[in-house]
């Protein structure tokens, strides 16, 4: 196996970890801390906590590994994991305390999703060496991943209880640091080209002046929470937004599992795809998607149209994710790359929170088919936002 195969499979292996673990944890976050006893209240307050402290925790991180470049990105990922399998650990022993499982889980599931945007720029660490990481295909698996584990542990979680959750935490987090303290630069590579000034000097920039100086990119990252906004309150709302027309949990299950299967092909493909098509095509290409996606929903009087808006799943968030990590690594300094995807990711994570502590109150307030419809609106505008400050990818692959 050379190395571009060897390291690309080491990394597919890291992303089907990762999201397995995140699966577990916030896939099943409500499943575990109601068995301990937690009601649905302190349950919202705990997921928005994690998302909220994972907004200051991301860029902290980044600008943490951008002003120290002596210390490999697989080091500062290893070391959070090290406190995560810790955090995983405890809570399999942990008493019945729920002050006690509050912080235990807070810590651990913050602390996981925070690498996100470490797990991001580690796929391009190697292009000066001319190792090129298959991104697309690795994100795709990771996908396959997150729905499979949490098809599997639904499963068995009824066939034993929500207490062995906290196990598959262990597993995935001790997996993901085995793969990731393996992903080294091969003893023979050499570097195909020299690093210029720009890509060896230290970032110094706060998050602050970070914004000034990428003002389209920022621009282009809030026209997504818009966009985003709208896709996570049908994601974490899916079961109120089918009941009414007659869905279930059985095909609440198929809707996502479909969605989450069809990701793969467009991230498996989409490195040949942006040879052929520039990628900031491909990210205007997804804005139309997405639009599309969350209007069939909107309109949706059955199920099968609910099948028909997650097809294009493919298309949308399927396209935007591989398309929107090369599109940073593209248009970002190289010393502010890795605060660049923590801004990616951050973006996700507002729009989360937003979704989280708005969605239920519009939807008691205002009912179902006028979230969708504010959900739409927000679409449309975030869109254009996007397809407005995109600009043209110099390179042709992620």
């Amino acid at each position: 196996m050379n190395q571009s195969n060897n390291l690309s499979a080491k990394y597919m292996a890291s992303q089907v970890c990762f999201f397995g673990a995140f699966a577990a944890m916030m896939g099943y976050a409500s499943v575990f801390l109601l068995s301990k006893g937690f009601n649905n209240s302190t349950i919202g307050i705990l997921l928005s906590l994690i998302s909220v402290i994972s907004v200051f925790l991301q860029p902290t991180i980044a600008t943490f590994a951008d002003q120290h470049k002596e210390i490999e990105i697989r080091k500062i990922i290893t070391s959070i994991l090290v406190i995560a399998i810790i955090g995983s650990a405890l809570l399999i022993v942990a008493p019945a305390n729920q002050v006690l499982i509050f912080a235990l889980v807070t810590i651990t599931f913050t602390l996981v999703t925070s690498i996100s945007p470490l797990m991001n720029t580690l796929a391009f660490v190697f292009e000066k060496y001319g190792i090129k990481i298959n991104y697309g295909l690795a994100r795709g698996l990771g996908s396959v991943s997150y729905a499979i584990v949490a098809l599997v542990l639904g499963y068995v979680v009824e066939w034993f209880n929500a207490d062995i959750l906290p196990i598959f935490y262990v597993i995935f987090t001790a997996l993901l640091f085995i793969i990731v303290n393996g992903f080294v630069v091969p003893k023979d590579a050499q570097a195909v080209e020299e690093e210029t000034k720009e890509e060896t000097e230290q970032s110094s920039l706060s998050l602050l002046q970070f914004s000034l100086k990428y003002k389209k990119f920022v621009a282009f990252l809030l026209g997504f929470v818009c966009v985003y906004f709208a896709h996570t309150i049908i994601n974490n709302y899916f079961i109120q937004i089918i009941t009414p027309i007659g869905g279930t949990e059985s095909d609440m299950g198929t809707a996502v599992f479909l969605a989450a299967m069809l990701e793969l092909p467009t991230m498996a493909f989409y490195n040949k795809m942006s040879h052929k098509i520039n990628g900031g095509t491909l990210i205007k290409i997804s804005m139309i998607l997405f639009i599309v996606k969350h209007f069939i929903t909107y309109i949706a009087t059955s199920m099968t149209l609910i099948y028909v808006a997650q097809v294009c799943q493919m298309g949308a968030y399927a396209l935007f994710v591989p398309a929107s990590v090369a599109y940073v690594n593209d248009k970002i300094a190289k010393q502010d790359i890795v605060k660049g995807q923590s801004f990616l990711t951050t973006a996700n994570t507002l729009a989360g929170i937003f979704a989280n502590l708005v969605g239920g109150v519009l939807l008691d307030a205002v009912g179902v088919s006028q979230v969708l419809l504010i959900g739409v609106i927000l679409t449309v505008i975030g869109a254009l936002v996007v397809i407005l400050t995109t600009e043209k990818m110099t390179t042709s692959n992620a």
